[in-house]
């Protein structure tokens, strides 16, 4: 049982999930909470209109409540609920018959590369795999502060202001630090030394 001092938005997410599969509401309403605003940030990147990103917020927290015992911990939660986020809305474009987003030029542009359903193509799946695992090696080689940095904005999916509020580090220089952990990675990307 948590410390009775505590509240639950002092807690780890980790603790929260925990609590959250015992029952505990107050839990799932944390997680809500505390993601809601990354999620819709998120799901803006594929989606345009209002009221279809919040169907599409919702859906994500129903689907990930639902199969919260899944979870795996050793991941951040954030990347969790954003990949079901990101799923969820390719569902949702591709249920409306829109057009799917494309995979860009740039794989930092919006974290790792905007691909559709990995199901849809096996070859390409593994080779997404290979390409994002290759990208997280690269990050754990940058050296302590551009890695914190990177693995914030690029895995976690944190925006500039929210790095900068949680480090207490300049907005300009959060920018700048993230551009160079980005030319950084791509420099290693490049050689094919991994």
């Amino acid at each position: 049982m948590a410390n009775p001092g505590l509240r639950h938005t002092d807690l780890s997410d980790l603790y929260i999930v925990k609590l959250a599969l015992e029952g505990d509401q107050k839990a799932f309403h944390t997680l809500y909470s505390r993601y809601n605003a990354g999620v819709k940030r998120h799901v803006g990147k594929y989606i345009h209109e209002e009221c279809e990103i919040e169907d599409v917020i919702s859906e994500s927290f129903q689907k990930a409540f639902s199969q919260l015992a899944s979870y795996d911990s050793t991941y951040k939660f954030s990347t969790w609920i954003y990949r079901i986020a990101r799923n969820t809305a390719f569902d949702h474009i591709e249920k409306n018959g829109k057009k799917m987003p494309t995979t860009t030029l740039d794989p930092f542009e919006t974290g790792f590369s905007d691909i559709p359903s990995d199901a849809q193509n096996p070859e390409k799946a593994v080779i997404d795999q290979e390409d994002e695992e290759k990208i997280l090696a690269c990050i754990e080689l940058l050296k302590d502060d551009y890695r914190q940095i990177a693995k914030m904005n690029l895995i976690d999916n944190y925006g500039y202001a929210e790095m900068s509020k949680e480090l207490g580090i300049p907005l300009n220089t959060i920018k700048t630090k993230v551009r160079r952990a980005k030319q950084q990675i791509q420099k290693m990307m490049e050689s094919e030394e991994l």
